[in-house]
């Protein structure tokens, strides 16, 4: 699958999306027309005493009785008001926890990252495998160890927050291509923002659930109110009243739920098949999945889900984990063929144990990293780098080193920084590294910065911030900083101070990607006379932002100014950050050739976006 192919499908699918959305909007509409009725019926009710023809004066010539518009905007502001207070304080919560909670609360055992166990070990790699495919930090890594079904999920509301769990039957039945393709499909709805999504889906039902319980509370005053002796000279009994609004609340409740619980099943659906589109993109092999998919199938357990708690996060696995009325996945066949065209409809039985053992010990003996780490990230990345991802001192040490130039004046004045700024450990632990860092190629860094990222989001709020400023220091210490070191930065920032908006267009950001294009002219090492034409090609291949970008003068290339761009462009349109990147591209080979370190600066730049990385140049 193309990168423009996937880019247009994810568009296409968030579109759906929103569309579906709006029916949500039309459900809440529906529900205040109906709570207006069954007020206005109660106060009618309240008046006349009874059902007779008196109850609705209509019948005797009276006008617009049931037109009131003062209870209308009433009725529809308190409408409002307790479905969307319910919705903003269970949102609220469901934000509040982390992916790794999430996991927790469904059985899961956090994987340590030095583990010796061949499958852990296997699922690590995976894991890494693709996060630099996608662009996408490292997020913690669970297993469901009580499932013997072919499940998986990824929660967490952003990349800082994410958590990725697979199940037992998962790492044990697939082959270490389906694991991937699976993992792949996982780290789509982390990147997609699905999990910011489902909880705003959870908090509107939520919300609409308020109606029923509303409902149920005033049922049971009326059933527990003393009822009045003489009814004569009150019309209206407030036992009978009460009664008769909280029936029909609870029942205009329970339809608004019955339709919103549809309405978000359409919605995940339609993100699975998104998620499946992304997975191949990332691993560029869609058999895989299908396999993953069609082993689901051929196997006695399926994809059940045995946590008693399965059926609040159904939305979130890889396949229906549990029995529902409305399905939360397209059929297995239908995933299966759209990856697929040629499937057969034959279900393939689980890998057996044997066989598993033997591709795990295969993975085990790969003592540099893994080929397919190799291939997806565009070269080796030394086991070192690895091994210092594992904990948060030697993690940071790592940014550390990534960021020290290669003058060694500027040498001692960044020591200088770090001596006055970190502990003597890190200090140390730079000291002991310095040889194999310096080594390691400047253009593939970046992958360290993925690599690290769950040791260092151990950090608290205030290490990050200072840590973050120590990074800015040593950048800065020879007087000026790479469009490298900027995106290297940025992309620490964007794993540490993650923004998950994505509402930004290319009109409010073109004067942001104005000046980091800009940059790019200025490291694209082409003579300073044919910047314009470079710029004017790169924008004549895109249609997103205006063609009247400018070429700026470098004294407008301040790092303040680049620093806001950066922190304006992480929250643009997923649409507008691929063109952003793609007319970056444009500008990089604007000279007919390409580099390994032009090639990893696209990389960096992406992942400081945070946006899946396009095709390889």
């Amino acid at each position: 699958m193309s990168s423009s192919n996937f880019f247009e499908r994810q568009d296409h699918a968030r579109r759906a999306t929103h569309r579906l959305v709006l029916w949500f909007a039309l459900a809440l509409a529906g529900t205040a027309t109906a709570i207006y009725f069954i007020v206005r019926t109660a106060m009618n009710l309240a008046a006349y005493g009874s059902f007779t023809k008196e109850f609705f004066p209509l019948w005797e010539g009276s006008e617009n009785v049931f037109w009131d518009p003062l209870l209308i905007v009433v009725v529809a502001a308190g409408t409002l008001i307790i479905v969307g207070g319910a919705s903003l304080l269970k949102s609220i919560d469901f934000a509040a926890s982390t992916g790794a909670d999430v996991a927790r609360q469904l059985g899961g055992r956090e994987v340590s990252p030095g583990t010796v166990a061949l499958d852990e070990r296997r699922l690590i790699n995976v894991v890494q495998e693709m996060s630099l495919a996608s662009g996408v930090p490292v997020p913690k890594i669970f297993i469901l160890e009580d499932e013997k079904s072919i499940n998986a999920f990824a929660a967490g509301t952003s990349t800082d927050r994410a958590a990725v769990a697979v199940s037992r039957g998962a790492l044990d039945k697939l082959s270490r291509d389906e694991l991937q393709a699976v993992v792949g499909h996982e780290f789509s709805h982390i990147l997609n923002g699905d999990m910011r999504l489902n909880i705003r889906l959870v908090g509107w039902i939520f919300g609409l659930i308020m109606i029923s319980m509303l409902g149920q509370m005033l049922f049971r005053i009326a059933a527990i109110s003393p009822r009045s002796r003489s009814r004569d000279n009150d019309k209206g009994s407030a036992a009978l009243i009460f009664m008769f609004v909280g029936i029909a609340l609870l029942v205009v409740g329970l339809v608004s739920q019955i339709f919103a619980q549809i309405i978000q099943a359409a919605i995940s659906r339609h993100r699975e098949r998104l998620a499946d589109a992304s997975a191949t993109q990332f691993t560029r092999n869609p058999t895989a999945l299908a396999n993953a998919l069609a082993r689901i199938g051929g196997d006695s357990y399926g994809s059940r889900i045995e946590s008693p708690r399965a059926g609040e996060f159904a939305h979130l696995f890889f396949a229906d984990g549990v029995n529902a009325i409305f399905a939360t996945h397209p059929p297995l066949e239908e995933r299966i063929r759209a990856l697929n065209p040629d499937w057969d409809g034959k279900f393939l039985p689980p890998l057996a144990q044997k066989d598993f053992q033997a591709e795990a010990r295969r993975d085990a003996e790969i003592t540099d990293q893994k080929t397919d780490l190799r291939k997806l990230s565009g070269g080796a990345v030394p086991f070192f780098v690895e091994q210092l991802s594992q904990n948060t001192a030697d993690a940071k040490a790592l940014i550390y080193m990534l960021l020290m130039t290669d003058s060694t004046a500027h040498n001692v004045e960044q020591a200088k920084i770090l001596h006055a700024r970190e502990s003597l450990s890190v200090f140390k632990k730079m000291e002991s590294l310095w040889l194999r860092v310096k080594d390691f190629p400047r253009e593939k860094r970046i992958s360290g910065v993925l690599l690290a990222a769950p040791a260092l989001r151990e950090m608290s709020a205030r290490e990050r911030r200072e840590f973050c400023a120590t990074l800015d220091a040593l950048a800065r210490a020879d007087g000026n900083i790479s469009l490298y070191e900027f995106c290297i930065l940025n992309a620490v920032k964007g794993v540490l101070i993650f923004d998950g908006s994505q509402n930004r267009s290319a009109r409010e950001l073109a004067p942001d990607a104005e000046l980091v294009l800009n940059l790019f002219l200025r490291e694209s090492g082409c003579e300073t006379s044919a910047h314009g034409k470079i710029l004017a090609g790169a924008l004549a291949e895109q249609n997103a932002f205006p063609q009247t970008l400018r070429v700026l003068d470098d004294s407008a290339l301040t790092v303040p100014a680049l620093e806001a761009a950066f922190q304006k462009l992480r929250a643009g349109q997923i649409l507008t950050k691929k063109t952003l990147l793609e007319t970056a591209r444009a500008i990089v080979l604007a000279d007919g050739k390409t580099t390994a370190t032009e090639e990893d600066l696209l990389k960096a730049f992406a992942v400081a976006l945070n946006c899946p990385q396009s095709e390889p140049l």
